[in-house]
């Protein structure tokens, strides 16, 4: 799928779950249970196009760039419908953010990367306490980890950025908040790690001018991100959007590794009069794999929160694991927790390309949020005799 730089001028959460009076249900039960919860959506899959929507991508809000001179490729949807549904939601939000580095690595050579995928519930995760915890080893037998990337789903900013107003009839979807007090926005959590970070929003998080915020998709890492992407998915019931980076440094045996990494965050669409309720993430995972087809040589960890209420067995995850042969084959984990017992599998990684051994785990706590955050190690150094290895995750 084609995609093309967009100059720039100067400048998650799935419904809220209703109560339920069954608290133990089949998986199969489960899932029809809150999937139909959801309010019905979607529109016919289409290709994507790399031209801008409107004709000019810089017209609108999300299309902005910060800072100004930065360059981000854009890939959007063919169909028309689609383009101009997602131009009304991208007018009623703030433009996507890249903030690199503030203070460059040592230089030291880089054998190992973890990468940790996260719903956070907008502001409700503690990232800091992940972070500190990651760091010093807790989930890594004792090994601590230097450099990560964090792909975050649900992160939210609060800045003046954000449209303080928005023309009347132009979708807003409720505030979400975390229950206690108010935690740090995307860009105060980067700052105090002291990593950079590439934020891609979706919607607003709130309809009034002491809301003027939104959420979206955040890539925070202790390395420079580099050739960024956003990928606007089809629109069904509410804007979707896949943020895109690659990671590069040098290995100890003086080899040049590259990563690149997708963080996507899916549609809880029923799409039922449009294909079926499980057609509307069919789409949209189609057209994403459409965005990371080329070039093919690379190698990629797909990961995020991908709503998959049936299961393991959902089509969409299907698409994703045939696009991504390398994914290991991972026991059923509960990534989700709700009320009254409801719990479901909806965050998963995918991985293409010379990365071997992989083993994702789930970490053990969701630090505030209502997911768990998954944890890979990508191991891409020199070999105990000496030979290169392949990238690896543990």
């Amino acid at each position: 799928m084609p995609a093309v730089p967009v100059g720039t001028p100067p400048a998650s959460l799935p419904a809220v779950v209703a109560s339920v009076a069954v608290r133990r249900f089949t998986r199969p039960a489960q899932a029809l249970a809150i999937s139909a919860l959801f309010l019905i959506g979607g529109c016919t899959r289409a290709a994507v196009r790399a031209e801008g929507v409107g004709g000019d991508p810089s017209s609108h809000a999300c299309r902005q760039i910060l800072p100004a001179d930065a360059t981000v490729r854009w890939v959007e949807p063919e169909g028309r419908r689609d383009r101009d549904a997602l131009a009304r939601w991208c007018d009623t939000i703030g433009p996507v953010l890249i903030q690199p580095l503030a203070v460059q690595p040592s230089g030291a050579a880089i054998d190992r990367i973890a990468i940790v995928t996260w719903n956070v519930h907008v502001g409700a995760g503690d990232v800091g306490d992940l972070v500190t915890r990651l760091r010093r080893g807790e989930f890594t037998g004792g090994k601590p980890i230097e450099h990560f990337v964090l792909l975050l789903q649900e992160a939210y900013r609060r800045d003046p950025a954000v449209p303080s107003l928005i023309p009347r009839g132009f979708p807003a979807p409720d505030r979400i908040a975390a229950a206690i007090n108010r935690a740090p926005d995307i860009v105060k959590v980067a700052n105090a790690l002291g990593v950079s970070v590439f934020y891609v929003p979706a919607m607003r998080n709130g309809l009034t001018a002491v809301d003027a915020e939104d959420r979206g998709n955040a890539i925070l890492s202790t390395l420079d991100l580099h050739d960024l992407v956003v990928v606007e998915l089809p629109m069904e019931r509410q804007r979707r959007t896949a943020a895109v980076a690659d990671v590069r440094a040098t290995a100890s045996d003086g080899s040049q590794w590259l990563l690149r990494v997708a963080n996507v965050h899916l549609d809880t669409a029923l799409a039922i009069t449009r294909g079926g309720p499980f057609a509307a993430r069919r789409r949209q995972v189609h057209a994403l794999v459409d965005a990371l087809r080329s070039p093919e040589n690379v190698p990629t960890v797909l990961a995020g929160d991908f709503n998959t209420w049936w299961g393991a067995g959902e089509p969409a995850l299907n698409v994703l694991r045939s696009a991504f042969p390398q994914t290991p084959r991972t026991p059923n984990l509960q990534t989700w927790k709700g009320p009254l017992g409801l719990h479901a599998q909806l965050d998963y990684m995918f991985i293409r390309g010379p990365l071997d051994g992989v083993r994702v785990q789930r970490l053990p706590s969701r630090f505030g949020s209502d997911h768990y955050p998954l944890l890979a190690v990508i191991d891409v150094g020199a070999k105990g005799d000496g030979a290169t290895a392949k990238p690896m995750a543990h």
